[in-house]
């Protein structure tokens, strides 16, 4: 027998359910522009049924009971939140790549007529000019002249690579003090959702924030547990967080032995490798600079004798830092003998040498230019994919708002004629 106020409690079940579309509905609406939010939704099922007496057959009647509200989950698509945190770290890794060979240009600046292949040139070009007149003190002077803008060109450039590194390993610092920022924050949302359950949609968003920006500073891989909590680990293996446990990135290992860390060392992907390897780059620049400078020295018989003999060496000292003009040529400029230093084939091997070096930076930074764009493309195709499938479109939001409004209704003069029937039974029926 179906209970008399069977019709108030499927017009409730309607209500409630009905209150709930439109107060997420709201949330979607008021969280449109909010960072990282994704679009909620309402699933429903129907109600367990009750059997009732039906005439003509033996098996009983189902007679429904409304409806069941069974969650409220966000609009995620996994697939292409991996996919995103993939592309973002390699985009990290190439900007950062990017912005180093573009500082590296800057530092050579070639072609130009300050660069360091025209302080050779300038160079060589007065020794010629002293062949043509062995006697000339001006071109002595020129001579001397042309060597320290040599090497006040070298030592500049030299010195912009060494501080061009020691700015990549502040950054390298900065980047892992971020990302264990990172790191604490999420293992502690880890806890949260934990304690909370897997429906803390809100708390979920945040996370995932959290999780998109460590991937740009390091490449990782997430797995969900089913208590709800994320385990992010390094793609070479290395578990950073697991739950509510940590274990922060380092450049060297601490001496604590209680502190558990992972030494960054040979990452791939994201903005460390990039600062990793842009480092190595720099290195492998400024080793082929000192290589060059070294093999023009030679050109013009520095280190074959007693540097400090007048008319032998026209410079004096082994490295970039330390090399200068020779002091007595410093002093008397006469000292310069007419003789063409070298030979005139080992400057024309130095001189393609470092054409060769900028020709090669030239092109490894065009190819780290259209690297950066097809990843910048790829994540905002990506990206847009996404959002067609997450994001809080106002205008379906709109639609369903009416649609609620409409089915809140709906159910409130359900309850309203239920109330009129058994006003009728109640009442009336026994007033006669």
């Amino acid at each position: 027998m179906v209970s008399t106020f069977h019709g108030l409690e499927v017009g409730k079940r309607g209500l409630m359910m009905g209150q709930a579309r439109i107060a997420t509905t709201g949330h979607n609406i008021a969280n449109a522009n909010t960072r990282g939010y994704s679009r909620q939704q309402v699933n429903a099922s129907t109600s367990p049924f009750l059997n009732i007496w039906t005439s003509g057959t033996v098996n009983p009647g189902q007679l429904g009971t409304g409806v069941s509200l069974d969650s409220i989950t966000r609009v995620r698509d996994k697939f292409l939140d991996g996919k995103f945190r993939e592309q973002y770290a390699k985009l990290g890794e190439a900007s950062v790549k990017q912005e180093t060979l573009d500082q590296l240009e800057t530092i050579i600046n070639e072609p130009s007529e300050t660069g360091l292949g025209s302080s050779m040139d300038q160079l060589w070009g007065a020794w010629q000019d002293l062949a043509n007149d062995p006697d000339s003190l001006s071109a002595k002077a020129v001579i001397k002249e042309r060597a320290q803008a040599f090497i006040d060109t070298a030592q500049a450039m030299d010195s912009a690579m060494t501080g061009a590194k020691a700015d990549l390993d502040n950054q390298l610092t900065a980047k892992i003090k971020e990302a264990n920022g990172y790191l604490e924050q999420i293992a502690q949302l880890n806890d949260s959702i934990k304690r909370n359950g897997t429906q803390a949609n809100d708390l979920l968003d945040k996370r995932d924030v959290l999780v998109e920006e460590l991937s740009k500073i390091v490449d990782i891989k997430v797995a969900d547990q089913t208590d709800g909590t994320y385990k992010i680990s390094l793609s070479s293996g290395e578990t950073l967080v697991d739950g509510s446990a940590v274990n922060e990135l380092a450049t060297v290992a601490d001496s604590d032995p209680t502190t558990t860390e992972v030494i960054v060392s040979d990452l791939v992907g994201g903005e460390l490798s990039g600062i990793l390897k842009s480092i190595d780059t720099v290195d492998e620049y400024q080793a082929n600079l000192n290589k060059i400078v070294n093999d023009f020295v030679q050109a013009n018989q520095m280190s074959s004798t007693d540097p400090n003999v007048p008319g032998e060496n026209l410079f004096s000292g082994n490295t970039i830092a330390s090399l200068k003009v020779n002091p007595l040529i410093e002093s008397d400029s006469s000292q310069i003998t007419s003789l063409i230093p070298g030979n005139e084939q080992k400057y024309k091997s130095v001189n393609n040498e470092y054409r060769a070096l900028v020709s090669e930076l030239g092109a490894e930074s065009q190819t780290a230019i259209r690297n950066m764009a097809n990843y910048e493309a790829t994540l905002l195709a990506t990206d847009s994919r996404r959002q067609s499938i997450t994001g809080v479109s106002l205008d379906e939001e709109m639609a369903n708002l009416v649609q609620y409004q409409h089915s809140y209704s709906a159910a409130a003069r359900m309850i309203s004629t239920t109330d009129q029937m058994l006003d009728t039974i109640i009442n009336r029926m026994a007033a006669r």
